[in-house]
């Protein structure tokens, strides 16, 4: 919209009476004559550019409401929000900050008072640490708050674990749990952590590879943890590698058909539901012969018994991924053909 002298001088005059400033009051405050003023509101000049800001501070209006001659109430209604959201979050932030301070002084008294030393307050430390860590670290003004509140929240998990140990339950179980919490961190950040380096070569092209690689030895060095502080590493050769590489399997060929197989997307579809269809049976039964808890496969759709449950339920999985693998594959044939009379249409 085109704003002209007029408008701007309407403007002016608006939100000066606004203000309970008079004309005089206005070019005093501004460092220039009323009669600068009066020629504004009446429409004949335009300030001087280098006037805006401080003619808009005067005013109560922001720069871009002076020049565009209206009040911006949406921008006006965003700035209420973000101070509404600024004291809403030093409040919630303030008020845990205390909580937990309090926690931890009302902790210490109560146990050295009682006990005469300090014994269970030594887990109540870490705990209220990886709460402050997950709920309150994250609204602090510190740099990359996200992965510092992550870091923050694993060492007070590892050391409330490790003081349980110390206090109450010595034993294998440490190793075990502190293996399993970096194993889990590794599955939730290992593909973020890939995406954010600046891989070398073309290796930025392969993330899903990388990752399946990680997990891959990261399961395998994690279940050796786990059978060597259980004093029995022997199982971790056999049956342990067996059944992984077993489960790895399917995820390893889906994952890798899904990537990197040049065919459109239903067609590719089909191709890893009709493979999830038959791991349905295969699997179990390698699994079982690994174990060697193999039995007979007894497959009767009309008798649902303990005999009969595993085939039944193995059988119906296969057929209804072999049913929807048709119907992804037609839908891709159908899909091709279209493109394709397309194309002649558009050589045409």
């Amino acid at each position: 919209m085109d704003i002209t002298k007029h408008d701007f001088g309407r403007f002016v005059t608006e939100r000066r009476r606004a203000a309970g400033l008079t004309q005089r009051q206005l070019a005093e405050r501004l460092h220039v004559t009323e009669s600068a003023v009066s020629k504004w509101e009446r429409g004949l000049s335009y300030p001087d550019i280098t006037l805006v800001q401080a003619i808009a501070s005067e005013l109560g209006v922001s720069g871009q409401e002076l020049i565009s001659a209206s009040e911006d109430h949406e921008g006006r209604a965003d700035k209420r929000d973000a101070r509404s959201y600024r004291g809403w979050r030093s409040a919630i932030l303030w008020t845990t900050l205390l909580t937990w301070a309090a926690a931890i002084l009302t902790c210490f008294i109560v146990n050295l008072s009682v006990q005469h030393t300090l014994s269970w307050f030594w887990v109540v430390l870490p705990a209220v640490g990886l709460a402050f860590s997950l709920t309150t670290l994250p609204l602090l003004p510190v740099p990359r708050p996200g992965w510092l509140a992550l870091a923050s929240a694993t060492v007070c998990l590892v050391a409330l674990l490790l003081v349980v140990w110390l206090q109450f339950a010595a034993g294998p179980w440490l190793v075990i749990a502190v293996s399993g919490v970096l194993f889990g961190l590794l599955l939730v950040f290992t593909p973020i952590w890939l995406t954010l380096l600046e891989l070398p070569g073309g290796l930025g092209r392969h993330v899903t590879l990388l990752t399946l690689v990680i997990y891959t030895a990261a399961l395998v060095v994690f279940l050796l943890i786990v059978f060597a502080a259980l004093g029995r590493p022997e199982l971790w050769v056999w049956p342990a590698l067996p059944i992984v590489a077993i489960g790895a399997a399917p995820i390893w060929i889906s994952m890798l058909a899904i990537r990197y197989l040049p065919l459109p997307g239903l067609a590719v579809a089909a191709i890893v539901t009709a493979f999830i269809g038959i791991c349905a049976p295969v699997l179990n039964r390698a699994i079982e012969a690994v174990l060697g808890t193999g039995e007979p496969w007894v497959l009767d759709l009309s008798v649902w018994s303990t005999e009969t449950m595993d085939a039944n339920i193995q059988f119906l999985i296969f057929v209804a991924c072999m049913v929807a693998a048709l119907l992804l594959g037609l839908g891709a044939v159908v899909g091709a053909v279209s493109r394709r009379r397309a194309g002649l249409a558009g050589d045409r």
